[in-house]
C-alpha cells in the first residue's frame, strides 16, 4: 500500500470505540492477508493469528467476520477480490460482537446484508461503535438454516461459550464447521477473557453430534475433530486442576505458585500445545476464579440444554 493511500485511509479510518483524538496508525495498517481454498467452494483467509472464511456464491461472496480493524478489514476485502475476481461481496456473516472479529463491516463491505445473532446484534446496537454496522437480518434460538446464492449452510447458537451470540457456522455438503474464539489448536487465551466456563464445554461438544470432519478456528491453524475433542478434553482437565489447587491452599493471585502448581500438574499431557508456557497459568489463575467467584453474569452461570442438534 502506498504511502500516498495508507494517508488517505487513515484520515477516514473508523474509530471503533476509541476515544482519544486523531487517526491511529495500528488502527489503518495494512495487513498481508494469506487465503486458500479449504474444500469445494470454502476458502479461509488469515493474517497470520486471526482465522475466518469467505464462500463463493454463484453471483457474489459471502465473508464472515470483518478481521480486527479498519486496515485489516481492507485487506481482507482485496485478497477476498484477488481470489475471486468480479464478484461481489453481497452478504457478512458475523460470528459475535467482539470488535476484533467484527467491528469494521463499514470498511470491508458498507453495502453488504449483515447476518448475526440476535444477541450479538443487541450488544452492537447498545455499544454504537464507529465502524461496527449492525446486522440487516437477525435470528434467535439455536438453529437457522440458509440458503444464499446457492450457498447451503447453517448457523448454530450452541449456548454461551465466550462473548455474545457468538455462533458455528455448518456446511453439511462440505462436512465443514466453523466457529471463532473457541478451539484452536492450543491453550486459551490468557485468563479467557469474555469466556463463558460453566456451559463452555457443554456446549461445544453439542457441535459434535454434526457431521463433519475439518474444523476451522477463528485462530490459528485449521484442525479435525480429533483435534477438537482434544482442546475440550484439555478445559475438562483445567477445571479438576484448578479446583484441585485451591482445595491445596494455592493463591490464584500468587503467580510463582500457580505457575508451579501449573508446570506440575498439567505439563505432562498438554505441555506439548501451542502457547503452553505462556498462558496456561493464566488459564488455571482463571479457572481457580471461577470456582472462587462462581462465574461472571448471567451467561456465565448458564445452563446448556445437552441434546444434540
Amino acid at each position: 500500500m502506498s504511502d500516498e493511500h495508507a494517508d488517505k485511509a487513515s484520515a477516514c479510518d473508523h474509530c471503533g470505540i476509541f476515544t482519544i483524538p486523531g487517526p491511529l496508525a495500528v488502527q489503518s495498517a495494512w495487513r498481508d492477508i494469506t487465503f486458500e481454498p479449504v474444500r469445494d467452494n470454502i476458502w479461509t483467509a488469515s493474517e497470520g493469528i486471526y482465522r475466518t472464511i469467505f464462500v463463493e456464491g454463484r453471483r457474489g461472496v459471502i465473508a464472515f467476520d470483518t478481521l480486527t480493524t479498519p486496515g485489516t478489514a481492507r485487506a481482507y476485502g482485496a485478497a477476498i477480490q484477488r481470489a475471486l475476481p468480479r464478484k461481489k461481496l453481497h452478504t457478512i456473516v458475523y460470528s459475535h460482537e467482539h470488535l476484533d472479529h467484527t467491528g469494521y463491516a463499514a470498511d470491508l463491505a458498507p453495502d453488504a446484508d449483515i447476518l448475526a445473532h440476535e444477541l450479538c446484534d443487541r450488544v452492537i446496537r447498545a455499544r454504537r461503535s464507529d465502524g461496527q454496522l449492525p446486522a440487516t437480518e437477525t435470528f434467535s434460538g439455536e438453529r437457522q438454516a440458509y440458503e444464499l446464492d446457492g450457498v447451503r449452510f447453517e448457523l448454530l447458537y450452541p449456548g454461551p461459550t465466550h462473548g455474545d451470540g457468538n455462533i458455528a457456522a455448518y456446511f453439511p455438503d462440505s462436512k465443514l464447521l466453523f466457529m471463532v474464539d473457541t478451539v484452536i489448536p492450543g491453550v486459551g487465551y490468557t485468563f479467557f477473557p469474555d469466556w463463558h466456563l460453566a456451559p463452555y464445554v457443554p456446549a461445544m461438544r453439542r457441535l459434535l453430534s454434526l457431521d463433519w470432519d475439518i474444523f476451522v478456528p477463528g485462530h490459528f491453524w485449521i484442525t479435525d475433530r480429533k483435534g477438537f475433542e482434544a482442546n475440550l478434553q484439555y478445559y475438562d482437565d483445567m477445571a479438576e486442576v484448578a479446583q484441585d489447587a485451591i482445595a491445596k491452599g494455592i493463591d490464584p493471585h500468587d503467580w510463582e505458585a500457580v505457575t508451579r502448581y501449573t508446570q506440575q500438574n498439567l505439563d505432562g499431557r498438554w505441555g506439548h500445545l501451542f502457547r503452553f508456557d505462556e498462558y496456561c497459568a493464566m488459564n488455571l489463575s482463571r479457572y481457580m476464579q471461577h470456582f472462587l467467584t462462581g462465574g461472571w453474569g448471567i451467561e456465565g452461570n448458564y445452563h446448556v440444554d445437552p441434546t444434540p442438534f
